[in-house]
């Protein structure tokens, strides 16, 4: 299901005297309205579907008879959802596009928001329903709403033929509406009404104690002789002040979308030396590092990190990093694990060479071109894990995106 309609409206002759005086150098502007509906086909295979598996990573056998023995069965995976329909995703926008300069300097500014309706969202069922994935239902609607900009600059000084374009986009995510009120809790993640998609959630880290008495004062509704925390444990903030730590202290970490999104192209030639570079980046977002959350332990699961150094002990009482052996709290899911996810990326470089007309021709080439690129040649940013481009938001330790070069040719006949 589609459904698409656009408006534009030129706001005057360019070639009119008084348009000509209110903004001198414009070669044209106008302005664009569109309204649009669409349903979304991309939905996870067999989302409707009742599954059940009898062998794999996971067995599923069963104990039975007087002598205990095993016999192979069969568990569900999914639930059918047998409600299930498509979203539909309604967007208005509205853009003003305009020409500066004799064509030297074009742009867009576009104002959008989208509504995407009867959202497909991961569901949690009871436990006691045995499934071993969470079912997708239409329980949500999602609203996108920002500005993008773009901007594209070509001119020619002497001999050097240059273009510089580039793009920015503001985008806010929000869940305006979730069927049923109760939050969707995920793996270091909550959706719910008023937050974006996917937040993270947790504790807020404050630092670490440095005493038993230190710990004893912050989370005063403990006992003595039952306390919570020692020495060496992660300091949590009791977010609403009743002396104990429990989900009521848990907030919002951020979340992984970017607050800003950005692209920046540049081009030259000269003398048949051409050369072209674009770069990439994002910034505003937050990234759960949980690759941390094992390389910072005991060292049982995962190979310890060189951050270990400074871990705390008695003989290092301002290490920054809290006593693994302490409580399991220590391991929460908290703003500790939590880090900016903004970069900058030369995402490729290509430098290239046109051989002379005169040389090719004579060997039957209309144009030959040489050429060598690099891609992903440099990332800057304060993202401690291997790669700021973490789709999900949480860090499991994707691979990272390969530094690749590459020589070639073009030839035309």
């Amino acid at each position: 299901m589609t459904t698409h309609d656009n408006y534009a409206y030129h706001l005057g002759n360019t070639e009119e005297e008084w348009m000509k005086d209110l903004i001198p150098n414009l070669d044209f502007i106008k302005l664009r309205l569109g309204w649009g509906r669409i349903g979304n086909a991309s939905v996870p295979s067999n989302s409707f579907n009742s599954i059940m598996f009898s062998s794999g990573p996971t067995f599923v056998d069963y104990v039975l008879g007087s002598n205990q023995e095993l016999a192979s069965g069969a568990a569900m995976l999914t639930i059918a959802n047998k409600n299930g329909k498509w979203e539909t995703a309604e967007q208005i926008n509205a853009a003003i596009d305009f020409g500066l300069f004799g064509g030297k300097l074009n742009g867009t500014i576009d104002l959008f928001s989208r509504n995407t309706i009867d959202a497909l969202l991961y569901v949690k069922a009871p436990a006691q329903v045995g499934n071993r994935y969470d079912p997708i239902a239409n329980v949500g609607n999602i609203n996108n709403k920002g500005i993008e900009i773009s901007l594209d600059h070509q001119n020619t000084i002497g001999k050097v033929k240059y273009g510089i374009s580039g793009n920015v986009s503001f985008i806010k995510n929000e869940l305006t509406k979730l069927n049923g009120g109760d939050p969707i809790y995920g793996d270091r993640v909550k959706t719910d009404e008023g937050l974006a998609l996917f937040t993270l959630w947790g504790y807020k880290y404050e630092g670490i104690y440095q005493s038993d008495a230190e710990a004893l004062q912050h989370f005063y509704g403990y006992e003595a002789d039952e306390i919570a925390f020692h020495a060496g444990d992660a300091k949590f903030a009791d977010l609403d002040g009743n002396g104990i730590l429990d989900d009521k202290d848990k907030t919002n970490l951020g979340n992984s979308f970017p607050a800003i999104t950005y692209g920046l192209n540049l081009n030259a030639d000269y003398k048949g030396f051409d050369i072209q570079l674009f770069l990439q980046g994002v910034a505003g977002n937050e990234i759960y590092n949980a690759v941390r959350e094992r390389t910072e332990g005991k060292g049982d699961v995962a190979t310890l990190s060189t951050s270990m150094r400074d871990v705390w002990t008695a003989s290092n009482p301002y290490g920054t990093i809290p006593n693994p052996y302490g409580t399991s709290l220590n391991m929460a899911n908290s703003s500790r694990f939590v880090e900016d996810g903004s970069y900058l990326r030369i995402k490729n470089v290509q430098l290239g060479y046109t051989l002379p007309a005169k040389v090719t021709k004579s060997a039957g080439i209309n144009r030959c071109r040489l050429y060598i690129s690099g891609s992903n040649l440099l990332t800057l940013t304060g993202y401690t894990g291997y790669d700021p481009e973490v789709g999900s938001g949480v860090d499991y330790g994707n691979y990272p995106q390969s530094r690749t070069f590459t020589v070639g040719a073009n030839f035309d006949f």
